[in-house]
């Protein structure tokens, strides 16, 4: 059996082991957080169209890609709506595309060593399984971002060595890309430009990458079209931009929204929003973020561009991984919980699920808080706050929550340095495809609003240069010999 394909498949068994791990104690469709792909692909499912993305019958939406609510669709209708046998179909699917994207890196890497082959799979598998809330989570859409973006290294990997498939693959990722998410358009688009600034004059070489933007464009085309009819408006790729730029320019001071920010405004967890939202309609309701998002930027652009080099920072130094919010199963008096609720100082997430939003607060302000509010059982509530916050703390804080920011940002981002240190300046094909494509795919982001869930997409082009910087120290060992 060829090295590659055995390689694909202990690692395919290495997924599937790691997502019963992880998911077969509570994989059940009262336990899982569908959200709203979900809720979009029960309405299609249901014959609603695409629309009520935080349900309640509001109606049409481009809140979300349309390609993972499609694939959950596909699922649902096969095998009932939000079901057990959904989720679990769901989580075979997921493994499936993970060992298909480590079997592109696989194949495309084969031939520049066993240095890079061995350590990017070996990387991208401990990415994959061991990254906490990574892609092996039932309703997780990055597994299906990291096959796109896999399929588009090995493309544009095998255009430049000759593979047959590679032209038709990179055709395929570009009408993908668009339909999935704005990094991944993103990242097809400056791929096939840069294919054809490489391959000006040669004849041939510009008919893949000028049929792959043409590709993006048409998918891009055909969703705005459909958005135009339904929503009144030509939207290319998601109707929420302006949301996400308020909440993390004008809600959040340093350009990285917390959690009880983002829970405050979501319409899926706030009633008032909920209602709003629904009143409005999707396009009026974006719009109403318009204004503050660009009234914070134009009155301070330089605390703007701090925020952007923040997030850049977030992205490729350390991913700050501490969203401000914890869960607690804690039962507190009924007249407490309401008043916790009204207060903010907990979100009610419905099927007596709650959420702490203020679990990164100063513990004597969070005391003097339960005090004013007159709770029955103050004490209790402080306990479980405390409790849960040095739980959080021991997560995000502790070396295990160091090691992990660090990881999934600033580790690639050395390793990419440090592969071209090793090769005396460039660090080699696959590393500056992967560089670009992780660039490109993380760019839409860190202009308007990062945070931890953007890096899981990212982890197949991580494993690339890791393996890179391996394969580039490996091949120098005989050099300082000599």
């Amino acid at each position: 059996m060829r090295p590659n394909r055995l390689l694909a498949l202990a690692g395919l068994a290495v997924l599937a082991a790691a997502a019963l791990a992880h998911n077969l104690p509570r994989a059940s469709p009262g336990l899982l957080n569908w959200a709203e792909p979900g809720n979009v692909a029960a309405a299609l499912a249901g014959g609603r169209g695409f629309s009520d993305p935080f349900d309640g019958g509001t109606g049409a939406t481009a809140w979300v890609s349309p390609l993972p609510v499609l694939v959950d669709a596909a699922v649902f209708a096969a095998l009932g709506t939000k079901t057990a046998a959904a989720a679990r179909a769901l989580l075979i699917l997921a493994v499936v595309g993970l060992g298909a994207a480590n079997a592109l890196l696989a194949s495309a890497l084969r031939p520049r060593g066993p240095w890079a082959l061995g350590a990017s799979s070996a990387a991208f598998l401990a990415y994959a399984c061991l990254v906490p809330g990574g892609p092996l989570e039932v309703q997780s859409e990055a597994w299906l971002d990291i096959l796109l973006c896999a399929l588009l290294f090995w493309a544009v990997m095998g255009i430049g060595s000759g593979r047959r498939l590679a032209p038709h693959a990179l055709v395929l990722s570009g009408a993908l890309a668009p339909l999935e998410n704005a990094g991944l358009c993103a990242a097809a688009g400056l791929c096939a430009a840069a294919l054809l600034v490489m391959g000006r004059g040669a004849p041939g070489r510009s008919a893949a990458p000028l049929c792959a933007l043409a590709a993006a464009a048409l998918a891009a085309g055909a969703w705005g079209a459909r958005n135009r009819a339904a929503l009144g408006r030509f939207i290319p790729l998601k109707s929420n931009f302006w949301f996400e730029l308020s909440l993390a320019n004008a809600d959040a001071p340093d350009g990285l929204p917390r959690m009880e920010n983002v829970l405050r405004r979501l319409p899926f967890f706030d009633p008032g929003q909920f209602s709003l939202y629904a009143s409005l309609g999707e396009v009026r309701y974006v719009s109403t973020f318009r204004k503050p998002a660009l009234a914070a930027i134009g009155a301070d652009p330089a605390h703007f561009a701090g925020n952007v080099m923040r997030r850049a920072a977030d992205a490729f130094v350390f991913n700050r991984r501490d969203g401000g919010g914890e869960g607690t199963d804690h039962r507190f008096p009924p007249g407490d919980f309401a008043r916790l609720v009204s207060s903010g100082e907990l979100i009610n997430l419905g099927g007596g699920a709650s959420l702490w939003a203020r679990i990164d607060a100063p513990p004597a302000a969070e005391a003097a808080r339960f005090r004013a509010l007159g709770l029955a059982d103050g004490l209790g509530a402080l306990r479980d706050w405390s409790e849960k916050r040095l739980s959080y703390d021991g997560e995000h804080f502790g070396l295990r929550g160091i090691l992990v920011g660090l990881l999934v940002a600033g580790v690639p981002t050395a390793a990419l340095l440090g592969a071209a240190l090793a090769a005396g300046g460039s660090p080699g094909a696959p590393a500056c495809w992967a560089a670009l494509i992780l660039f490109a795919m993380v760019l839409p982001y860190v202009l308007v609003n990062h945070n931890e869930r953007h890096q899981l997409p990212l982890i197949a082009m991580q494993a690339v240069l890791i393996g890179s910087l391996a394969q580039a120290v490996a091949a120098r060992r005989p050099a300082a010999r000599a």
